[in-house]
C-alpha cells in the first residue's frame, strides 16, 4: 500500500521545499497541488517538480486548481478560463507521469441559481476535461464534495453515477474524500456504490460541523472504513488530507504513523 499527502499540507513553503519534507517523513507519494505548483513565487516547473520526485523516489498524484476558479459559472469567460486550467492540470500529470489527477466538479454560485442551468454545465464542461484526460492517457478521478453545502450539486456516489451518465462516459474513476461525507455510514454507503471505481482516497478525520481534522481527532470509524475499501478491492495511495498546523514537520510524522496504524 502507499501513503501519500497533498503539498497544501506546506502552502506557504516553496513547493520543492514541501516535497523534499514529505520524503523525509515518509511519504511514499505526493499530491501536486496545482495552484501550489504555479504559485508565482513558491512554485516550480514540471521538469524542477519531475527531477525532485526522482531524486526524493516519490510518486505523483495531481490535484486541479481549485482558487477563484469555477468549471460550472455561469460567468461564460470565467468558466472556459477554468476548464482550460484545469486541462492545463491534465498535462501537468501527463508530464510528470502521475498516477492520476483529482478533478472536482463545479458548484453553484448561488442556491439560488437554476438547477437545470448549472447541471447543464456541470455535464459540458466536465465532459471535455474527462475527454482531454482520455485523450492524454492520463487517468481523472472525479471527487464528491462537500455534503453540507446546499449550492454542491456532487456530494455521493449517485450524484457521480449520474454525472457520468450524462456525460457519456465510459470510464468512471473517482476520489472519495471521506471527510466531505462526514459520516461513517454515509462513507460505507459511497464504497458499496461505488467499488472498485475508486481511484483515490483523501484521508482525514471529521465531525458533523468541522471537515479535515486529523487522524483521531474527528469522529468517523477509519478502521471500519479502511476496512471497507480493502474489502472493495482498493488498491491505490491513501493520501492524507488534513490542516497541520504551522506546517509542522513532527506532527506529519505522527500522522503518517496514524494511518499506517490504521492497517496493523
Amino acid at each position: 500500500m502507499l501513503f501519500g499527502v497533498t503539498t497544501m499540507t506546506f502552502f506557504y513553503r516553496p513547493i520543492l521545499e514541501a516535497v523534499e519534507i514529505i520524503a523525509r517523513c515518509g511519504f511514499d507519494c505526493v499530491e501536486i497541488w496545482a495552484d501550489h505548483a504555479w504559485d508565482e513565487r513558491d512554485g516550480a516547473s514540471s521538469a524542477e517538480l519531475k527531477a525532485a520526485l526522482a531524486k526524493h523516489n516519490l510518486k505523483s498524484t495531481v490535484h486541479c486548481p481549485i482558487m477563484d476558479i469555477s468549471i460550472t459559472s455561469p460567468n461564460r469567460g470565467i468558466r472556459e478560463e477554468s476548464i482550460r486550467q484545469t486541462l492545463r492540470a491534465i498535462d501537468l500529470a501527463k508530464e510528470l507521469g502521475s498516477r492520476l489527477i483529482v478533478i472536482h466538479p463545479g458548484s453553484k454560485f448561488s442556491r439560488l441559481e437554476r438547477n437545470d442551468a448549472h447541471w447543464n454545465y456541470q455535464v459540458d464542461s466536465m465532459g471535455r476535461i474527462l475527454g482531454y484526460a482520455r485523450e492524454q492517457g492520463v487517468l481523472a478521478a472525479v471527487e464528491n464534495m462537500d455534503s453540507d453545502k446546499e449550492v454542491v450539486s456532487v456530494k455521493d456516489w449517485g450524484d457521480l453515477e449520474r454525472l457520468f451518465s450524462d456525460v457519456g462516459s465510459i470510464e468512471q474513476w473517482v476520489t472519495l474524500d471521506v471527510t466531505h461525507l462526514r459520516d461513517t455510514d454515509r462513507i460505507l454507503s459511497f464504497i458499496a456504490g461505488a467499488g472498485s471505481r475508486i481511484a483515490h482516497v483523501h484521508l482525514s478525520d471529521a465531525t458533523a460541523e468541522q471537515m479535515h481534522l486529523r487522524l483521531g481527532q474527528g469522529s468517523l470509524d477509519l478502521p471500519r472504513i479502511v476496512t471497507a475499501l480493502r474489502d472493495a478491492g482498493y488498491r491505490g495511495v491513501w493520501s492524507l488530507e488534513c490542516f497541520i498546523p504551522d506546517n509542522n514537520e513532527e506532527k506529519l510524522r505522527e500522522e503518517l504513523a496514524k494511518a499506517q496504524a490504521l492497517f496493523s
